[in-house]
Order: C-alpha cells, then structure tokens, then sequence
C-alpha cells in the first residue's frame, strides 16, 4: 500500500469567500502515485470548511446568503465573543468569531474522504472540492493524505 501526505496553503481574499482546491486535490493524487483508493482532505482550523458541490455562482451565493442569514455576523450575542466570561483558548490578540465557529459546527465539514478511482478523485459530473472561509481571512493549511495501491 502507498501512503502520501502533502499540503496547501490557502487564504481567500474576504471572509465568505470560497476557493475551488479541486485542481490541488488532483495534484496530491497524482503525485502519490496511487491510482486506486482513497484521499483524505481535511483542514485543520475551526472557521472554515470543506464543502463538496457544484462551483457555480449561483449556488455559491446562495449558499453564503443562507448560512449568514442562519448564523448572522452582527447583532446576536455569542458567548465565545464575551471577553469577560470567556476563560478558554484565548490569545494575546483574541478577536470576537463566535459566529463563524457556530457556522463551522452547524456545517461540520472539517475533512472529507473521497474515493481515488484511476488516478483520479471520483466526483460526480459537477462536484469540486470548495473550501469556505467564515472567518476574518488568514493562511489556512489544508492537509491530502492520500493511500491505496
């Protein structure tokens, strides 16, 4: 069995904006050498996500508009934002996103497995890895670990 892991660096220009890490995806395939199993493709930050859908304007907008509408940014109380209760996880320059870490669960989209048919994610027709920034923008590590013979 072969075994590969790499990684890419992301970060989108404002927050709620996607990148299509499809053609990353294919890249770490291809360059494990394996062309039947599996791939792994997780992010290891708590206000962003992974999506699989189709990369089409439409339905990305109104993915952003009904997951804003749901979790809104401005207005709502967010105990994770309360510095004076908040005693956990907290940094010297701590900022209120208690909004996108409620997103970020509700999606629960942190990683997703994908089947490696020939070389090759095996995607429906219109389907993309997206990776969704909920959060103020910054660089995000996204981790294939890719495995199969």
């Amino acid at each position: 069995m072969k075994s590969a892991t790499s990684s890419v660096i992301v970060s989108t220009p404002n927050r709620y904006d996607y990148l299509d890490l499809t053609d990353d995806l294919r890249r770490a395939i291809k360059d494990s050498g394996v062309t039947d199993g599996a791939v792994v493709a997780f992010c290891a930050h708590t206000t962003c996500a992974l999506l699989i859908n189709e990369w089409e304007d439409g339905a990305l907008e109104d993915f952003r508009r009904h997951v804003t509408r749901m979790v809104p940014h401005d207005g709502v109380y967010y105990a994770h934002d309360d510095f004076d209760v908040r005693t956990q996880n907290m940094h010297q320059d701590e900022r209120k996103n208690g909004h996108a870490h409620v997103k970020a669960m509700l999606l629960s989209a942190t990683s997703h497995a994908i089947p490696v048919i020939a070389g090759e994610p095996s995607f429906g027709r219109w389907q993309r890895l997206i990776f969704f920034e909920m959060d103020e923008p910054k660089d995000r590590t996204v981790t294939f670990h890719v495995f199969g013979s």
